[in-house]
This record gives C-alpha cells, sequence and structure tokens, in this order.
C-alpha cells in the first residue's frame, strides 16, 4: 500500500472539508519508503500531528494497515461496524483498517495525531489486544505513551534506515505500553495501586526535582519501606534506579536533539554532579556521554526540537 497511488481510490466518498483544506489532510505527511526495513519493521505510510475544524469527516474503503490515532483536545467521532465510538481528549484508537469506516469531528478543533502503519508484528499485537475489548483506550494524563507519540509527530518523514528504526521503536513502545497496560487493568493481582502510578507519573514528567524517601513517604502517607517494596515488584526496580533510568533516557534524547553540554544535560534531568551524572550514564549505555554525542552523526541533530525541556 502507497499513500501516493491514487488517493482517490481509498475514499468511500468525498470529504467534508472547508475549502481551503487538501483532499488528502487526514493522511498527515506522507513517508518515504525504504525497501531494506519496510518488510522488517513497523512502518509508517502517512501522518503526523493535525488540527481539525468544521466541517471535516473522510469516508474510507478497506485498507491494508493499521490505524493509530490519538486525541489531543476537541473531539472527534468514528463509525464503524454500525457503531459510533467516541475519539475524545486523551483517548488513542488502534484499528486495523480492514473494514470501511467513517471519521469525522464532533468539537471543533479537533487536535489528533494520526498515522497509518504496517508491519508483520502487528497482527500479534492486535490480536492480543482485541482479546481486551474494542481497541480503543483512554491514556493517563503523564502517559509515556503520550510522549512517544509526540516523538513520532516531530519525527523526519524521509527513508533513511536511522529514521525507520526510530519510528519502528517508538511505535512498538506505545503498543507494548498499551498492551501492558491493558494486561494489568485486566488482572487484579498485577494490578498498580493508584498511589504507586501516581509515583511512577511524577518520576516520568518532574524526573528534573530531587526526591527523598522521607519526602515521598510523607506525600503518599507509605511507609518508605513499603513504597521501595511494591514500586519493586510491580515496576522490576527501586524508585530511585527507576528514576535514573528515565533521567538517563531523557539525556540520551537531549544529546541527540540539542548542542547542551554534558554539564549542562545533566543539571537538566536533575543531576547537578556532573562526574554522578557521567556514571550513571555509563552504567546505563556502557558509554560516556561524550563518547555517545560525538558518535551521532552531526546531520542528525537537531531534526527533532526538543521535548523535554522545562
Amino acid at each position: 500500500m502507497n499513500f501516493t497511488d491514487d488517493f482517490e481510490s481509498y475514499l468511500a466518498a468525498l470529504p467534508r472539508l472547508g475549502p481551503d483544506k487538501p483532499a488528502d489532510i487526514f493522511l498527515g505527511n506522507k513517508y518515504e519508503l525504504n525497501k531494506d526495513t519496510d518488510e522488517k519493521l513497523i512502518s509508517i505510510l502517512s501522518g503526523g500531528a493535525l488540527e481539525a475544524s468544521f466541517p471535516y469527516s473522510f469516508s474510507l474503503n478497506p485498507l491494508n494497515c493499521y490505524l493509530l490515532l490519538y486525541t489531543e483536545e476537541g473531539y472527534g467521532k468514528l463509525h464503524f461496524e454500525s457503531n459510533i465510538y467516541s475519539l475524545e481528549s486523551n483517548t488513542l484508537l488502534f484499528l486495523k483498517c480492514d473494514k470501511k469506516m467513517k471519521l469525522e469531528i464532533a468539537v471543533s478543533p479537533w487536535n489528533y495525531s494520526v498515522f497509518f502503519i504496517k508491519g508483520e508484528i502487528l497482527n500479534f499485537y492486535y490480536d492480543l489486544l482485541s482479546q481486551y475489548g474494542f481497541p480503543l483506550y483512554v491514556l493517563p494524563e503523564h502517559s509515556t505513551i503520550i510522549r512517544n507519540i509526540q516523538k513520532l509527530s516531530l519525527g523526519s518523514t524521509t527513508g533513511s534506515i536511522r529514521n525507520k528504526l526510530y519510528d519502528s521503536r517508538y511505535l512498538a513502545d506505545i503498543i507494548c505500553d498499551l498492551l501492558m497496560e491493558s494486561m494489568e487493568a485486566d488482572n487484579p493481582e498485577t494490578k498498580v495501586p493508584a498511589y504507586l502510578q501516581e509515583m511512577k507519573a511524577l518520576f516520568d514528567i518532574a524526573y528534573q526535582e530531587n526526591y527523598t524517601l522521607d519526602e515521598l513517604e510523607a506525600h503518599f502517607s507509605t511507609s518508605k519501606y513499603r513504597l521501595c517494596r511494591e514500586f519493586r515488584f510491580h515496576y522490576g526496580e527501586s524508585p530511585l534506579q527507576y528514576l535514573n533510568g528515565k533521567r538517563i533516557e531523557i539525556a540520551r534524547d537531549l544529546l541527540l536533539t540539542t548542542d547542551y553540554r554534558v554539564h549542562e544535560v545533566g543539571s537538566l534531568v536533575g543531576i547537578d554532579n556532573t562526574n554522578h551524572f557521567i556514571y550513571l550514564f555509563k552504567k546505563e549505555t556502557g558509554m560516556t556521554p561524550l563518547s555517545y554525542k560525538k558518535k551521532l552523526p552531526d546531520i542528525t541533530r537537531k531534526q527533532f526540537l526538543p521535548l523535554y525541556i522545562k
């Protein structure tokens, strides 16, 4: 499937759009194909971050791909198999496009990110997710899934192997996180307590802050020993290990997307002691921040806008 080929053949009816809108606006940006990766990785055919206003609707024929659609603001509707589904704020739709469907705006403006994707492993993921109901999910406000969708929206549409690897990684992370959250929510024995979810969300968003176990104990009104024990049980590592891992993950992206110096990156992620930052970074990645930065081709720097600077 290639969206550059005769777009009108994919339309079940003419779209309802304002006079200044191109007929294929719903597809977003078309992505270059790469014959060496497209059959091996999860690939994006078309997509991006869009803003829609009245009138706005699309009716599409069956397509040989999947649809990933995240609504940030506003409200859309999906007509699918004689049902109508609400695409409200913070909902994520993961849909197999093998049947006719119609998408339309309900509340303007409708700000959303959409991606048409393909890849053999998506069949496996979709079958698993289908066990947990229709593939429309409400995401927590600070979900890491939202951040990965933002990364995709800022990504390059060129066909380089590097770009394809980034796209595939973010898409796999999005779908695997969605699958794990669905599994945990369905199993009361493994369901993560609300206070642990809140603590993890705090680390994901406010990673640059300094925390002590005594402060966390007071904030969550739970023994610090219980906090550590239950956090490790549900997330596989201690709170501090998770927080430092998150900081290093953000630091890697900052080294890729900015020209900040090593000590500046450390401060931005909440580690003011440069030697300690270098130690943690090398422990996590196997190389120092400077070595990591030098190994990245200059052409990739500034390819994405920084996502994490507060």
